[in-house]
């Protein structure tokens, strides 16, 4: 219970990760990202502690885990700052944010690996020290090389308010499109752990989503390898659209197996539909806001994908697993379609969102 308190509040916080983009966007890489991975590295670090001690009170945790939250600093947001400068003036930023999202994919397998193994050798505190040595290292890694040190928003000088920022922006309700298709998506991934786990494997959730990660992976290093010649906001109604059949698909499979091979060639959709995104937030926000904006796809993501898993939660309990995944795969066709049904407006007002 208190694991789950502790990984709750911690999820709470990334609400303010836009708030700490613009902060970056003001004052540069270095200058945020490292004190904020400090403070995270800290208080992940005296949680360790205080699990070996085995003599702290719930609380403790819990107020650790908020300083952990509010010090988690943005690094995929401003990674894609760099890729964004490194690639100026040239067709190799879709390459970039293919090789970002294959990463992220990427560490939904690695870190649980390496936890795996450090659990075998060690103890559960180890293993969360690990974590923070890696996020301290990478973060300050990450802000030493030259790049990012150069980058600093040509907005740094105007006066840091608490106002919409880019959400101001024609087209960027592709924040909400964002959030739709999480709730799906996370529907669907709740729905098979209780598939799995009314089946008397609960383990084998876990090879599914692996699956779903592997097919993600190829298809982000697939995407990046094509010449696109629609919009954007035209391939992000298409991928939503692909997601949304599968998980339909899925309500009437009971085969584990079977499920899984689904799941992994649906999976092939989603490296691509955050690259799209990425691009798109890019193009819609104005240059200066262009670290806040993509931030803010990610805030959608995590907050669509708490209350996706919340509501499959209810609907299993209370209707039936395949009720869960049809429910998923109808927010997810709902969300294709008003993407298609709106985006020649959207593309007008802003005048961006070219093909690539």
């Amino acid at each position: 219970a208190t694991a789950g308190g502790v990984v709750a509040v911690f999820g709470l916080t990334s609400i303010l990760l836009p708030l700490k983009s613009r902060l970056v966007g003001r004052h540069g890489q270095a200058s945020v990202l490292a004190p904020l991975a400090l403070l995270c590295a800290g208080a992940l670090a005296a949680m360790a502690f205080l699990a070996w001690s085995d003599s702290a009170p719930a609380p403790a945790y819990l107020a650790l885990g908020i300083v952990a939250g509010l010090g988690a600093p943005p690094l995929g947001p401003a990674m894609r700052s760099t890729w964004r400068t490194i690639t100026d003036a040239s067709s190799l930023k879709q390459r970039a944010y293919r090789l970002d999202s294959v990463c992220e994919e990427s560490l939904c397998l690695i870190g649980p690996l390496l936890v795996g193994v450090i659990l075998s050798v060690a103890s559960p505190p180890a293993a969360q020290l690990a974590a923070a040595s890696l996020m301290l290292v990478g973060t300050l890694g990450m802000v030493w090389m030259p790049p990012a040190r150069q980058i600093r928003s040509p907005g740094s000088s105007a006066p840091l308010r608490f106002d919409l920022g880019p959400l101001a922006a024609p087209g960027l309700w592709l924040v909400a499109a964002i959030l739709a298709t999480a709730v799906g998506l996370n529907m669907a991934f709740t729905s098979i752990a209780a598939r799995a786990q009314t089946q008397g494997l609960p383990g084998a959730a876990g090879y599914i989503e692996a699956a779903i990660a592997l097919g993600s992976i190829a298809g982000g290093l697939l995407w990046g390898r094509r010449r696109h010649t629609r919009t954007h906001f035209t391939h992000l109604a298409g991928l939503v659209g692909v997601l949304a059949i599968g998980i339909a698909i899925c309500a009437a499979v009971t085969s584990l197996t079977v499920l899984g091979a689904l799941m992994g060639v649906m999976g092939l959709a989603i490296a691509p539909l955050f690259v799209v995104s990425y691009l798109a937030a890019d193009e819609l926000a104005p240059e200066h806001q262009q670290t806040e904006a993509s931030t803010w796809v990610n805030t959608a993501n995590n907050i669509g994908s708490a209350a996706g898993a919340s509501v499959a939660g209810l609907l299993i309990d209370r209707a039936s697993i395949s009720v869960g995944f049809a429910v998923g795969g109808v927010i997810l066709g709902l969300t294709s379609v008003l993407i298609w049904l709106t985006h020649r407006s959207i593309e007008a007002k802003s005048g961006t969102c070219e093909a690539v």
